[in-house]
Order: C-alpha cells, then structure tokens, then sequence
C-alpha cells in the first residue's frame, strides 16, 4: 500500500503549521505567513478567523494537498490555533492541545486508505519577533506525540490490534530565522531530549506478526535551507534551477532499536545500539552531499534459519559522498569514502568458519578514501536530458582526475594499504579503449598475506594449488619488503605505457 508510506509526510505536514515562516510583529501577518509558507508546498489552507482585542484566533484549519504520483490527497486538520500579540513587538502562537491528520489516498489500480493520525502536545510556547525582514521564531515543548487512531483500507477498517503506531518527542527546543522573499531563507537548529518509537503489524487473516520499537536521546539538528515560492519537487532540475537548496546535519546518542517478526510459526528477532550517529546531507543546483556515520554500534540476531545467536559490533563506520551535479565547463571536486572499523564478529560466527580457532580473532578494518575532478555534460536531474544522453551514446560526465588518499584493509592477520594519485586525457579515448588515458601512480604494501595463505591450507579451505597461484601472482606485481611483506608501485606513463615496480607489463 503505497499511500501508507505518506503517513510520516502526514505528520510533518502537521507541523509545518508550527513550522517557521516570514513574518512581521502582528497577529495577522504571522497567520498569513504560515499560509504562505504551507502554499508553497502546494497546500490548500482554509480557515475562520476571529479577531478579539490582540489576539487572532483561527478555527476549524485545514490544510490539503495533492500527493505526487496518484497518491491521492493529504488532509491536515487543526481545531484551533491562536495568535496573541504581548505588547513588546513579539507573538505568542498558541497550539491546541490535540490535532488530527486525515489522510486520503486513491491511487489508480490500487486499494484505497483512508488513515487517521491524532497529535499530543504538552508544555508547547512558540513566540515570534523581529521584524518584516527576518523573523525568528523561538519553540520548545515538554512532549510532541503522533499516534496512529484510525486506518480503514478499501472500506474496510483496521483493527487496533492489527496496526497501531505511536512517534513520542520528548524535550523538544529550537530556534528558526526566517529571512522572508521569493527565495525564502530558513536556519534552524533543533534539539529534543529523547525520541521513542513502537509500531506494530498483525494481519488479520494470516499467521504472523512484525513489532519494531527504539528510542534515541541527545537530538541535535542544524540546517539551513532556501525554498522558492512556488516549490516542486516532482520537477527537480526546475526546482533547483530556482534557488531551492538545503544543508542539515543531524545527530543522537544512545540509539537503540528492538524488532520481532513472526510468519508460520517461526520468530525472528533482533537489537541494534549505538553510541553516536550522525547525518548530514546537502544539496543546490551544482553540487550534492551525503554522509552517515556512527560509533559503538552492537547488532544482535536470532533466526531459525541460524542456528545460534549472530552477534556483530564495529567502533566506527560511515559512508560519505559529494559530488558536482551542475553542468560546467571546468572540472569540479568530487569525493567518496567508506569506513569500517574495529568490526567484530561473535564467536560463534567464527566457529563455523574456524571451529579450531586457528585464524586470528583480531578486529577488521575497511577504508577507501577516494577524491577526484570531474566535469558534468549534461542536466543529472532531468530525466529527459539523461535519456537523450544514453540514446545518443554522450557520455553524462568526464573523469579528470582521481586521488586514493587511502586504501586500508584488515582482516585474519593480514593488512593491505595504499594510496596514489592520477590525472586523464578526455582527448584521448583509444589508447584504453572506451575510456580516458590515465596518467599517474598507486603504491601498495601487503603484510601476513603468505601467512594467511597457510593457515587456510591447514584448515583445508584453500586447496595448494590455489594458494600458489595466488603467490605467483603477487610475486609477478609486488618485491619483498621485509618478513613476510611485499611492496607494488603501479605506474601508467604518459605515453600509455603500464609499470611495475619498473617492469613493463603493457
């Protein structure tokens, strides 16, 4: 049911009626401002206002959309907001204790839902000041809770023991500065002392049941972001094109998730924690950015189809990557890296691959740090433009150069690293054919590898055979370089030619 996967965007369309927007210092220009803010996504806001004295009240607010892609309409519902002027050129927006989502999705050939989110706050002050140039609004709440009330599916309602989901944030503050125009500028910093989750699934007419539930402490959000006025996401390369551009970073502490799925009478479960992990993500129309990382992090798994506890845990980890996505005439940089660390297996994952515990128990490390030029050809985010690209043979980009600021790889007592550096002709598409000529050199030096190879003879994975010519082919591309150690610099002239250690192998 695809319109389920709207829900959480239900939620967060419920706050974007707390959420930050150009205004001045009255009632009025504050409630017009919100509106303003929800029309640029493509709301529809209705409302009755009501003016007593210095303060606005807004009842029955209603604010609908059209999702993308026939997922039929979204409808957020409030009974009631109020907007009181103090006196001091500052306003007090006053939420109600409760609202509701409704939600309404009838997607073409698929079954209709109909889904009904109910929102808690407890302890919630917003307060606005500034002026009509910049606006910052200043928020905190003891508790902000989304709980799934009602789900009815092609007619036919949900039980709540067959679906119920609750979202709880607990000790929530920020500050948002609003610069107000065509291109709407919005910094925000967010912080929330706890977040917990519990979703559950237990389909009416079959064998079997899925639970997931967590919680995560220390929330901090940074971001910037810029939002044309009339936004559409469903056209990217526009939306860009018209200043639309975001930078965030978010992060917690102590993370912790619980999950169980059941299906014909056999369970499955399991448990993650983390001490740290971070996101951060940005995007304009020239460049993109994406990394998640985190630390202490334990995973834990029991499955039928294993026949004993898996238990994995790593230091650190973390993926990240920027990348130009504007057409340019000049090269840009470009970066990518992938890190593993400190990774550990249980021992029992060990013993069904070395029950005599010959190999070492040692913990592994992976990193490649990559970093480069490269020039964009064409529109990444038009569709269109991508397929004529592909139809017509053009290439969507060119490599200039490529930077291995390191290789590292760590395992059952052998370790391999390297690094080095090249540039390439775009000029020059024949001499690697289909590619553009490399110039330049990588060193590399790998440690215990013969020794490695030996164990796995005596443990009669790795027939003798195999292993010599795995060590013939080392000796082909490396010199030794101290007790069981070998060196290799592979270098590609300018003249197409490719050495080893010297040696000419091309």
């Amino acid at each position: 049911m695809r319109a389920l996967t709207s829900i959480p965007a239900a939620a967060l369309s419920a706050a974007a009626l707390a959420a930050p927007a150009a205004a001045e210092v009255t009632a009025e220009q504050v409630w017009d401002d919100m509106r303003g803010y929800l029309s640029s996504f493509g709301y529809t806001v209705e409302a009755t206002e009501t003016r007593a004295g210095d303060t606005l009240t807004v009842q029955d607010v209603t604010a609908r959309v059209t999702l993308p892609e026939d997922g039929g309409t979204l409808t957020v519902e409030m009974p009631q907001l109020a907007f009181a002027e103090r006196g001091d050129g500052t306003v007090a927006v006053i939420y109600p204790d409760a609202a509701e989502i409704r939600m309404s999705a009838r997607p073409e050939g698929e079954e209709a839902v109909d889904a009904t989110v109910q929102v808690a706050q407890s302890g919630m002050d917003v307060t606005v000041s500034g002026d009509d140039t910049q606006m910052t609004y200043d928020y905190a709440a003891d508790r902000l809770g989304l709980t799934l009330s009602d789900l009815v599916v092609d007619g036919t309602p949900v039980a709540s023991e067959n679906l119920s989901g609750t979202f709880v944030m607990r000790g929530m503050s920020g500050q948002s500065v609003v610069t107000p125009g065509d291109l709407r500028g919005l910094d925000q910093t967010v912080t929330a002392d706890q977040v917990s989750y519990d979703f559950s699934v237990v389909p009416p007419e079959e064998d079997g049941r899925a639970d997931i539930s967590g919680s995560m402490e220390g929330l901090a959000f940074t971001g910037t972001a810029r939002i044309p006025a009339d936004l559409n996401m469903e056209d990217l390369a526009a939306t860009l094109e018209a200043g639309y551009a975001f930078d965030g970073r978010f992060g917690y502490t102590d993370g912790r998730t619980e999950f169980l799925v059941e299906e014909n009478g056999e369970t499955m479960r399991g448990t993650t924690r983390s001490d740290r992990t971070e996101f951060n993500a940005a995007m304009d129309a020239e460049r993109l950015a994406y990394g998640i990382s985190g630390a202490g992090t334990e995973i834990a798994l029991q499955s039928p189809e294993i026949p004993f506890p898996v238990e994995a845990a790593m230091g650190s980890s973390g993926v990240s990557i920027a990348m130009p996505v504007g057409q340019t005439d000049d090269p840009q940089p470009f970066a990518f890296e992938v890190s593993l660390r400190d990774f550990t297996m249980g021992e029992e994952i060990w013993a069904m691959v070395d029950p005599t515990g010959m190999l070492p128990r040692e913990p592994a490390d992976l990193v490649l740090d990559l970093s480069g030029e490269a020039r964009i050809l064409g529109a990444l985010f038009d569709p269109e433009a991508m397929q004529g690209m592909a139809m017509s043979g053009e290439r969507p980009a060119e490599l200039h150069a490529l930077d291995l600021a390191q290789l590292l790889v760590s395992a059952a007592g052998a370790r391999l690293t390297g690094e080095g550096s090249f540039t390439f002709d775009n000029t020059d598409l024949e001499t690697f054919p289909g590619m553009p000529r490399p110039e330049g050199s990588a060193s590399f030096r790998l440690e215990g590898a013969n020794a490695l190879l030996d164990t796995l003879i005596e443990m009669g994975v790795l027939p003798q055979e195999q292993a010599m010519s795995a060590r013939m082919m080392m000796g082909m591309f490396a010199v030794p370089a101290g007790d069981d150690a070998m060196e290799s610099t592979l270098e590609v002239t300018g003249e197409g030619r490719v050495l080893a250690n010297g040696q000419r192998i091309r």
